[in-house]
């Protein structure tokens, strides 16, 4: 086996349990393996499944087609080497690009592998078929049905998927969805975000400069200057805020030209 099939096989099974399910469906030789080795063993070809299925979230359906209707077992059990469906055609790049990753671009760098250290499909995925950014979800969200559905949508993976590492849900994130919306001069939907990472920030003075500075750029400083003495009164000894309101008031005794 080269180097780069062990890398791959190496990241992907460490404990990696047996397959139960699909224990019996599987055969004992394989046809139609383009990546995999095709001297691949039963109980590493299972293990190898079995991980991609927990590092995507998904089950053999996901990228499997049934066998025919009226075959041997047809309707019951999986016809595993059809290409019929994209998702598997899909999956082969996929393990392309990890074997080169672990066999080709790691070793160029003088980094040495172990199944600790090299790339898997975990690497991106962390249980989510499509693997997307935060960022990604909420702006596709807001774009097709408003900054509300963004903000709900926001709610539903912080619930669903908080500390798996899926997404990124630090006092960061929503900031950096904040400013694509303020270049996009959005300041509401911008407003709208930075008062739900408040809400779950609320002591932070990142996070109240965040909100404030937009509410400027916004043209509404008396706002501004609203959300950093709320802020204040809960924590007085932020040097940032204070400083920040300091600027913020002699702003907002600027006139107009």
């Amino acid at each position: 086996m080269s180097f780069r099939y062990s890398a791959l096989l190496g990241s992907l099974l460490v404990t990696a349990p047996v397959i139960v399910g699909a224990q019996m469906q599987i055969p004992d030789t394989f046809t139609n393996l383009q990546v995999l080795p095709k001297d691949i063993a039963r109980d590493d070809m299972m293990q190898t499944m079995r991980r991609f299925s927990i590092a995507l979230g998904v089950r053999c359906t996901a990228c499997h087609t049934a066998a025919p209707a009226g075959s041997a077992g047809g309707g019951e059990r999986m016809d595993f080497a059809s290409d019929d469906k994209e998702q598997k055609r899909v999956a082969r790049g996929m393990l392309r690009m990890v074997m080169d990753i672990n066999g080709k671009y790691f070793p160029e760098m003088g980094r040495a592998l172990s199944p600790r250290t090299a790339v898997s499909c975990t690497t991106c995925h962390h249980g989510a078929a499509k693997p997307r950014t935060l960022a990604a979800e909420l702006l596709a969200a807001a774009d097709g049905q408003g900054i509300d559905s963004a903000v709900t949508r926001y709610r539903e993976l912080r619930e669903k998927t908080h500390g798996r590492a899926m997404f990124d849900f630090g006092e960061q994130s929503l900031p950096l969805v904040a400013e694509e919306l303020t270049r996009a001069r959005r300041f509401d939907d911008a407003v709208r975000l930075l008062e739900l990472n408040l809400e779950f920030f609320p002591k932070s003075g990142q996070a109240v400069a965040a909100l404030a500075q937009v509410q400027v750029q916004k043209g509404d400083t008396a706002a501004a200057i609203s959300t950093v003495t709320r802020a204040l009164a809960a924590d007085s000894s932020s040097a940032q805020l204070k400083g920040l309101l300091s600027r913020l008031k002699g702003e907002g005794r600027r006139q107009p030209q």
